[in-house]
Order: structure tokens, then C-alpha cells, then sequence
């Protein structure tokens, strides 16, 4: 996994003439596998307490889990003691996952999501949108979910399946059947036993705690005049760390108001990780999902940073949306303004370009100037050996 921690580099004058400029072919250099990422912006890690570890096909060993960290087929979570974390889906459901607990990502799709608890205790919170599946396996059953519904899944390690339904109904299938767990009941499965049905137990503190998270993101009111539908899940992390501002030439904007410090400019508190063939920007700021993998970044001399929503309509999940420039002795990017170009391996919406599509023998590089270039501190600039390793 290639990563880079948040570093800041004395820029010369000869780097700032050549940040002016994006130099395609080096592009070609510096992402020399193509991959698909079209799926990257289905699920994310949107909640951490304690040392959460991952292991996914870039790093082949357990990693500590980051914030905003996209997760995708055959990646695996652990979450020791005194540990929980929380999963968020793009269509705005959530499964959480408490102490001690293991799950496997077997598939994610545009509509079905499926996992397998191999132990712990999980708590899903499922929006149900017509038409998507939502399904964990467990060592002795299959638990399917059709419609909105919440529910929680204990295993144990002698894995043993208990499933209690909150609202909705699921269904579990093991080798005895199907059965049909509708709300305030719950269903115990054993290896070799029938399965029981019986009433809910009384709530304990892992039970009231999903139900308080729930809870915070039932009572909050989206600004839809704002977010395009695509992004209204994800409406909290911008009410909770930021303010919405009206701007003459962008209209609302929104500009964070959390983790930010003189000097602070978007793409600068993270890293880049190399995911499915291709640099992904995972932000260690709280609400740095949304803003850094969709719309383009403004300066306002009234405001300040500002992100600028996609419009209605164009709603693109894109790995960051940054200007990369790669010389012999520097890697360096700086955040795209609205309608710059974005070029990268795919299709990323309109103002992008697929440059594996194209003859990059034809496009003059030199007329391509980025306009947040001459911000202060706009360009993240660090040396070509840090960037690789």
C-alpha cells in the first residue's frame, strides 16, 4: 500500500514554475497499473474507537484501519477489545461491529452488499432501497435482508447464531430451512439443533449505543436545497463540521470548520493509499469523505476554502480530484477548481479526461494551468523516494 503522511517541503522557485503545469505522460509513470475503481465509493470506514485492524490486497498483513478508508471485496476487519467500529454503505446504511469481532467483505455491488461474521457481534442499521440485497453470513446461516430494517447478529466462537430484529424483518437460512424473523424476536441457531424463536432480551449497553447513533442521524435535517440526492446520506458529516455559504460564482458552497488551521488547505491532512490500481485519497479529517471524492475545491478571499458540490445530475465518485505533477525529484498536486480537468484512469463525470483512452501525444500539457495553484499552501510538494515507499 503505497501511503503518504501529511508532509510540508520548502518550494523553490524553479518546482513553482513547474507546479504551473500538469505533465500527462509523468501520470502515465507515476499510475503504471490500470485498475477498476468504480466500486471504491460503495463503502467506507465512517467510525473508529480503538485499534481497529484491516488486511486488504495491498498491504497482505493486519494494518491499523483508518477513517474514510474505502473498503472493497476480500478486505477483512478486526476489532479487539475495547474496540468498535461502524461501516458506512453509499446508499446510507450503516453496520457496526462491536469488541471482538471479525467480518469478512465478500462482495460489494451497485445494489447488494454481502459480508460473513466469522465472530463478534454486528448491528445493522439497512436503508432497504427497492431492488438491493443486504446479506451476512455466518458459520451456521445466511441472514438476508430485503427491506428497511434493523437488526443485530451475535456469533460466538463456537459459532453460534443469534439474530434479533429491532424493525423490519430478515430472513435466516440454514441447512434445516428458512425462517422469517419479524420484529421483537429473536432467533437462536445451533449446530445440530432446531432453532428457537423467542421474544427480544432486555437491551444492554451495546444495544443502547447503536440505538443512540441511530438515533442522532434520524434527528438531523439534510439541506437538500444544497447536496445533490446521490450525497444526501452523507448530509451529516457536512452539518456537523462545517457551514453552507452562498457565493456569486459557485452558488452554496460548503467550507469546513473543524480540523482547520492558518495555513490549512484541502488534500494536506491524509494520505494516499494504492487501491485496486490506483492512488486513493483517504483523508484523516471527519467528514473528509464526500468533499475529497466528489466536486472540486474554490478559494474565496471572503470565505476561504470552500467545496463545491457536483451538480444534479453529474455525481461522480473519483479517487481525489487533484492536479498531479511527477519530476525525476518530486511527486506534488494541488485541488481542482470547478470544470478543471480532471485526468485519470476512467471515466470520473464531466471536466474529466480517461487517459487510457486517448493519445496523450495529443493534448498541449503546457496550456493546462491550474487555478489554485497560486493560493498559499494550495501545492503539496514532497520528494519522489517518500512518495514510493
Amino acid at each position: 500500500m503505497g501511503s503518504i503522511l501529511y508532509t510540508e517541503l520548502r518550494k523553490e522557485d524553479q518546482l513553482m514554475k513547474i507546479l504551473k503545469y500538469i505533465a500527462l505522460v509523468s501520470i502515465l509513470l507515476l499510475f503504471p497499473v490500470y485498475g477498476d475503481t468504480s466500486l471504491l465509493g460503495s463503502l467506507r470506514i465512517s467510525l473508529i474507537e480503538g485499534d481497529v485492524q484491516v488486511i486488504t490486497e495491498e498491504t497482505g498483513e493486519w494494518v491499523p484501519a483508518s477513517i474514510n478508508m474505502p473498503l472493497v471485496d476480500g478486505d477483512r476487519i478486526w476489532v479487539p477489545e475495547g474496540g468498535r467500529t461502524e461501516l458506512q454503505l453509499r446508499e446510507g446504511s450503516f453496520l457496526r461491529l462491536d469488541e471482538n469481532s471479525a467480518l469478512d467483505i465478500l462482495t460489494v455491488e451497485k445494489d447488494s452488499f454481502q459480508f460473513y461474521l466469522t465472530e463478534g457481534r454486528s448491528y445493522i442499521n439497512y436503508k432497504g432501497l427497492r431492488g438491493s440485497l443486504f446479506q451476512i453470513d455466518t458459520p451456521v446461516s445466511s441472514i438476508r435482508a430485503y427491506e428497511r430494517s434493523n437488526f443485530k447478529i451475535d456469533v460466538t466462537r463456537e459459532g453460534y447464531t443469534d439474530i434479533s430484529v429491532y424493525s423490519g424483518s430478515v430472513y435466516a437460512e440454514n441447512r434445516d430451512g428458512r425462517t422469517r424473523i419479524d420484529v421483537g424476536k429473536t432467533l437462536s441457531l445451533r449446530e445440530g439443533a432446531y432453532a428457537e424463536l423467542s421474544p427480544l432480551p432486555p437491551p444492554d449497553e451495546w444495544e443502547r449505543w447503536n440505538r443512540e447513533r441511530d438515533r442522532r442521524f434520524v434527528e438531523r435535517r439534510p439541506p437538500s436545497g444544497y447536496l445533490p440526492n446521490e450525497l444526501q446520506p452523507y448530509s451529516g458529516d457536512f452539518e456537523e463540521n462545517g457551514r453552507w455559504v452562498s457565493t456569486r460564482d459557485y452558488g452554496y458552497v460548503w467550507t469546513p470548520t473543524v480540523i482547520v488551521f492558518v495555513g490549512w488547505a484541502p488534500y494536506k491532512i491524509g494520505r494516499w493509499v494504492w487501491i485496486h490500481g490506483d492512488y486513493v485519497w483517504v483523508s484523516y479529517e471527519p467528514w473528509g469523505w464526500i468533499p475529497y471524492h466528489y466536486g472540486r475545491w474554490a478559494f474565496v478571499p471572503s470565505i476561504g476554502w470552500c467545496w463545491v458540490p457536483p451538480p444534479k445530475g453529474a455525481v461522480y465518485w473519483g479517487p481525489g480530484y487533484v492536479g498531479w505533477v511527477y519530476t525525476p525529484t518530486y511527486v506534488s498536486w494541488v485541488p481542482l477548481a470547478p470544470k478543471e480537468i480532471y485526468y485519470g484512469h476512467g471515466y470520473y463525470g464531466p471536466h474529466s479526461v480517461n487517459i487510457t483512452q486517448i493519445n496523450i501525444t495529443h493534448i498541449d500539457v503546457h496550456k493546462v494551468v491550474y487555478k489554485n495553484v497560486h493560493v498559499n499552501n494550495a501545492v503539496t510538494v514532497i520528494h519522489h523516494d517518500t512518495f514510493v515507499k
